[in-house]
């Protein structure tokens, strides 16, 4: 390995030198020695053999002694060495323990980038599957766009340069880690014979940095883009921060906030209040109190102000302060109360008695203009093609009983849906070009529509020539809506009283008015007439052929057939007119205004809808009429009657003689 070998070749190189020195001078002392002893020996031993045995022992004495000299005088560099080694020793293991056992990735590669030795985090991550990285090239640990910028830094580091950058470490299976990494040179010798890698892995450090980064984005959210007002208080007291809803609220901007206390806002007289709050907030303590709060512009908002501590683990440190605008909350309870006192009125409204039906109307339009804050008020009820003026209030322009072309007025369009019309200003509402709207003085216009017994009865409306303080809201809506339920009840009731009354004054059979109740009406119209001027008149009406159907079906077939002689007389008259049976196959038809409907397009319409086959029969059945006029055939309703009878009678002997012809 690399690095045993960087560290072994140091103590080698000095034991080399050390021992060459030390045996060329004892060898050279010894075969000095044993040379002498030798030569000494041999000359000497023929002469005597004692003296050689002498020159032996006395050489091997010196050969014994110099090597105790070589020994004393080499013992301190003995010592030295050995300690040099057992430095050594200890730096290889102590380095072979940090290269092994540092949790970071570590590699040791030779000056060409070539690994050669790996620790356990380096094998885990590029190892293959013997767990092995030795070998490879150090641009193979990082990603392909990583590896020009790597090439830069390791040529730095061959050139003695500590280099430290971020990178992303190309791992097998693909797995890419970011890391931040450190060249490190190794020299020996005065020269770079390779470098250490060490790369630290930054997956954990990465995701505490997101976990931070989603701390601060929730305590953003909580407290910069929070739709409540907050502010962030420290330990004297000081904004330190304000959001962007209490800017708004307030009307302060950041820099008259920040530094400045809540004394800026808060109401005058407030001093006692504010400090108790300090030192509950202070002692650890989080509440919630009512409070105002004094804008820029001079507005107090009521306000609800919760005060929660920022400690920092036993210590406060400062303090939040929440606040919830409770403007709308006290308009609310306003608008509650408003609409419980409707409700009340409503309600007592609900309970008047039958007999007191007008009166009721004329409550409930001047209430409904108190609530609302609007002029006029009307209740409309449908008449044909006309809106009739059944009640009013607040408004001289039309009286009760005044007719309005439906086309022509703007409630026409409560009879098209369920819903109110709502008109804050005409001006700007999209029905500005309506032919309603053309030459009218009012602004705004709110109304719903009326319904009895299923069938759309007409509306109620309120309309001012100015425009409200505040557009209509939902509340205003449905109070006009339930007006408009008890009205459509009120008229409900009374028509079924007028029902039960009816059926004294109806015809069984036809469900047409009786002689009683024709002789009421014409009464009724007579005395009209005779006050508000204008033309009366009567059609005397009888079935021709009808004695024939009798005979031939049967009576049951012929009473059918004289109820749809009614229902097509009701079809072609008037809502105001009115049509009775007075017996057998004879009825009557009055109508209350020649002027807007002639007795000849009458007759000709009754004619036209008796003259159709009837599904039953297959016999013709027609109709003789007989008209009369008051003022012209008779001035009350005997008249009238023998008149109309007279010219009917005429008629039908006419048309039994052009059929003999």
């Amino acid at each position: 390995m690399l690095g045993g070998m960087l560290v072994a070749e140091a103590p080698k190189r000095e034991e080399g030198r050390f021992f060459a020195f030390s045996s060329r001078a004892f060898g050279l002392a010894a075969f000095a020695a044993t040379l002498l002893s030798a030569v000494a020996t041999v000359v000497a031993w023929p002469l005597h053999h004692t003296a050689a045995l002498a020159i032996a022992v006395a050489g091997a004495t010196i050969v014994l002694v110099l090597g105790v000299i070589w020994r004393w005088m080499m013992a301190p560099t003995l010592r030295r060495f050995a300690a040099f080694a057992a430095a050594i020793e200890l730096e290889r293991t102590r380095f072979e323990r940090l290269f092994t056992k540092i949790p970071d990735i570590g590699i040791l590669c030779d000056s060409d980038g070539i690994s050669q030795q790996a620790n356990a985090p380096a094998r885990e991550l590029f190892g293959d599957e013997r767990g092995d990285c030795t070998g490879r090239h150090l641009d193979e640990c990082v990603t392909a766009e990583q590896r020009d910028a790597l090439g830069r830094y390791f040529a730095r580091a061959l050139g003695g340069d500590v280099v430290e950058f971020e990178t992303v470490a190309l791992g097998s299976r693909a797995l890419r880690v970011p890391v931040w990494a450190t060249l490190v040179p190794i020299a020996t010798g005065g020269a770079v014979v390779g470098v250490f890698w060490i790369a630290k892995d930054l997956r954990a450090i990465r995701s505490l940095e997101r976990d931070l980064l989603i701390e601060t984005e929730r305590f953003r959210s909580l407290f910069d883009i929070n739709y409540e007002p907050m502010l962030q208080l420290g330990a004297d007291r000081h904004i330190l921060r304000a959001n962007a809803a209490f800017e708004r609220i307030s009307g302060y901007g950041s820099g008259e906030l920040v530094g400045a206390t809540s004394a800026l806002f808060s109401q005058t007289g407030s001093e006692d209040i504010r400090e108790n709050a300090y030192r509950r907030v202070m002692a650890g303590e989080a509440f919630e109190s009512e409070s105002q709060l004094r804008c820029k512009d001079g507005r107090v908002l009521p306000v609800m102000v919760a005060l929660i501590p920022m400690a920092h683990g036993s210590k406060i440190e400062g303090y939040y302060i929440v606040m919830r605008d409770m403007s709308a909350q006290r308009t609310f309870e306003r608008r509650e109360e408003l609409t419980r006192e409707k409700l009340r009125e409503l309600y007592r409204l609900a309970t008047v008695s039958q007999d007191e039906l007008e009166p009721l109307l004329g409550r409930v339009l001047d209430f409904g203009r108190r609530m609302l804050g609007m002029e006029i008020g009307y209740v409309l009820e449908i008449d044909g093609d006309d809106f009739v003026i059944r009640a009013k209030g607040g408004s001289e322009r039309f009286t009760t009983g005044n007719r309005v072309p439906i086309v022509r007025a703007i409630s026409r369009h409560l009879l098209e849906n369920e819903a109110p019309l709502v008109i804050n200003d005409i001006r700007e509402s999209s029905l500005r070009d309506d032919v309603a709207a053309d030459g009218e003085s009012w602004r705004c216009f709110l109304g719903a529509p009326i319904t009895v017994e299923g069938i759309r009865f007409g509306g109620l409306a309120f309309s001012s020539r100015y425009l409200r303080e505040a557009p209509f809201d939902a509340n205003d809506v449905d109070f006009v809506k339930l007006m408009a339920a008890l009205l459509g009840s009120a008229f409900e009731r009374d028509r079924r009283a007028r029902t039960l009354g009816d059926l004294a004054l109806r015809d069984p059979l036809t469900g047409l008015a009786n002689r009683t109740m024709l002789a009421q009406r014409l009464e009724r119209e007579i005395a009209r007439t005779k006050r508000n001027g204008g033309e009366l008149g009567i059609l005397f009406l009888d079935l021709d052929g009808f004695k024939n159907v009798n005979d031939r079906f049967g009576h049951a077939v012929g009473d059918r057939v004289l109820a749809e002689v009614g229902h097509r007389l009701l079809g072609v008259i008037r809502g105001d007119e009115l049509v009775a049976r007075i017996g057998g196959d004879e009825f009557i038809v009055v109508l209350n205004d020649l002027r807007r409907d002639s007795l000849e397009r009458c007759t000709a319409r009754i004619e036209k809808a008796i003259n159709k086959p009837f599904a039953e029969i297959d016999l013709p059945v027609g109709i003789s009429v007989g008209p009369a006029i008051f003022g012209v055939d008779g001035n009350d309703p005997s008249a009238l009657f023998v008149a109309a009878d007279a010219k009917m009678y005429q008629a039908k002997q006419a048309r039994r003689a052009a059929e003999v012809r």
